[in-house]
């Protein structure tokens, strides 16, 4: 299973999948931090435990507009 992850950073839209069985929100968001490259904290250690302070994170290194959705077979 794949999921689609849409989000722009730095005035570009980008498209990508990821193939999990599950995605959370704040998955989405932490994996879209690090594909993007607006960090490279990959340990996630010192990261917010809620999604409400994990999306404040991505909004500060300018990712917005996160969105994602379980991609549909073909």
């Amino acid at each position: 299973m794949s999921f689609t992850l849409c989000y722009t950073y730095k005035d570009k839209r980008v498209l990508t999948k990821v193939r999990v069985d599950h995605l959370t929100p704040y998955a989405a968001v932490c994996f879209a931090l690090l594909q993007s490259g607006a960090t490279n904290d990959s340990s996630g250690g010192g990261w917010p435990k809620s999604y409400e302070g994990i999306l404040e994170i991505a909004t500060q290194y300018g990712l917005t507009n996160l969105t994602f959705h379980r991609t549909l077979s073909s």
